[in-house]
């Protein structure tokens, strides 16, 4: 590709989400959190968006347990994906200069800050879970009820917030679904059976699967039918009566 052009799949990750791109310097900066955002470590991003994740993907891991709401096997956690959740929102979601002093602030962390906050105001007192961050801590009815404040307030300002509240949790659920996790971009190719795929009972790739060699249910050959066959010869009839007439 020239150096002006995209892929398909990069234009299709970028377009998702560059209404975000725009709307979170503005809430950060409204809210006051520009400084929190930049002091927040690597560590606590990933703990909220592990938090995000499990929300969205249950499984049996730590977070899901905490919140409360968990389920027999692997889940979000298991399939690997807030490596890439962190890394498609600062590659493709540049929050841009929020700061007087020209200083970018990663879009991971001011997502996680915008969730922590609402968490807070949710339940300061949430303790599921030794967790560093607020939101992994809370239990997932007050985990729907941030992004019901979110989404209230965003209908309220009538802004890019509106979008932002949206477009996180389908965002997480893409990716926990995905095959993301345990793709290797060198050889494209995934480097283990994802998470999704035991869940969906999906059977991988293939060049081509034994339901669909052969005829149906053993035929080794097909006819047509007389019914077909005489509805055909009266539609085409109908044709050439309706050719003579013109």
């Amino acid at each position: 590709m020239g150096a002006g052009e995209l892929s398909r799949r990069t234009f299709l990750q970028r377009t998702g989400l560059l209404g975000l791109a725009a709307a979170l310097p503005g809430l950060l900066q409204v809210r006051g959190l520009v400084d929190e955002a930049l002091a927040q470590s690597s560590d606590l991003t990933a703990d909220t968006l592990s938090g995000l994740v499990a929300f969205m993907f249950p499984g049996d891991d730590p977070y899901s347990a905490a919140q409360g709401v968990s389920a027999p096997g692997p889940g979000g956690i298991a399939a690997n994906v807030v490596p890439t959740f962190i890394k498609n929102l600062d590659n493709f979601v540049p929050a841009g200069t929020a700061t007087s002093g020209d200083v970018a602030i990663p879009a991971s962390s001011g997502v996680a800050t915008l969730l922590n906050t609402y968490a807070t105001q949710v339940n300061p007192a949430a303790a599921g879970g030794a967790f560093p961050s607020a939101f992994a801590r809370l239990s997932f009815a007050d985990k729907a009820e941030v992004f019901k404040r979110f989404e209230a307030e965003a209908a309220a300002a009538d802004t890019e917030l509106r979008f932002v509240a949206g477009i996180l949790p389908g965002f997480a659920a893409f990716l926990a679904f995905s095959e993301a996790g345990v793709f290797d971009p060198a050889t494209r190719s995934v480097t283990q059976r994802p998470v999704s795929w035991d869940v969906s009972a999906y059977a991988g790739p293939a060049e081509g699967h034994k339901e669909h060699l052969g005829y149906w249910k053993g035929h080794t050959k097909a006819r047509q039918s007389a019914g077909y066959a005489r509805r055909r010869k009266r539609r085409r009839l109908g044709r050439r009566r309706s050719q003579r007439r013109r």
